[in-house]
């Protein structure tokens, strides 16, 4: 009988402890409404709200035919997590937009500034979202832009910043020579989120290939390959 007690109490004492709380903190549930038709909800903490604030201000001024609105929907709660719940709502998510300076054909001696923007996430198990390139008028290639859904997506935590993210988009549409040969193909794009306001100690980072990269593979393109954003910002979250 005293064994019987002693089991049930060890089983009792296991399933408690799975059901404590390892973590807690004020969320503020939040939406990010897009042009696209995109919706996403997100319950954030306060350092990943001002962290998407700025995203989403960089989106709006990339020149990739998106603009996005950011919109509280209550005030902040305290929140408890297990381990379990935190595993199951790790899905991921990449938001942002910035400009690089980037060589021109043939030779790259000289440069031109290029807008790109991100929102890749999921939801209902699905990937969901887009990832747009624009060239402006007067560069030295022709003007145009890029747009492109997501196919895979897989995110690295970092010591600093949010972390990376590797993703393989496919090309759904193109305006402009320059773009025009990517239509139908699959390219592959890194991130790399250095912390709030564009990056903290280093400016965010960013890279696309004209090829499918290693995604769910992290590592192509190589992040020593990436280049440093021009200006913009980048949140990424595991």
């Amino acid at each position: 009988m005293k064994r019987t007690l002693i089991s049930v109490l060890a089983a009792f004492c296991f399933l408690l402890g799975m059901s404590l709380p390892v973590s807690a903190g004020l969320e503020t549930p939040i939406r990010i409404d897009c042009s696209d038709g995109d919706s996403i909800d997100l319950t954030v903490d306060a350092d990943t709200l001002t962290a998407l604030t700025s995203s989403v201000a960089a989106i709006n001024v990339s020149d990739t035919d998106l603009t996005c609105s950011l919109i509280q929907l209550a005030a902040p709660t305290l929140v408890f997590h297990s381990a379990n719940e935190a595993l199951a709502a790790s899905t991921g998510y990449v938001i942002g937009a910035g400009t690089v300076e980037v060589g021109c054909p043939p030779d790259f001696s000289t440069t031109f500034i290029g807008s790109f923007s991100v929102k890749i996430y999921t939801r209902d198990g699905a990937l969901r979202g887009s990832a747009n390139l624009s060239v402006p008028s007067g560069a030295c290639v022709a003007a145009g832009k890029l747009y492109s859904k997501p196919t895979c997506l897989v995110i690295s935590p970092t010591t600093i910043g949010g972390g990376r993210a590797w993703a393989n988009t496919f090309v759904t549409s193109t305006t402009g020579s320059y773009f025009a040969k990517e239509l139908g193909k699959t390219v592959g794009w890194g991130f790399e989120d250095n912390g709030p306001n564009g990056g903290t100690l280093m400016k965010d980072r960013w890279r696309v290939i004209e090829e499918p990269g290693s995604c769910p593979i992290p590592g192509k393109p190589a992040p020593d390959e990436f280049y440093t954003l021009h200006s913009g910002d980048l949140t990424v979250r595991p």
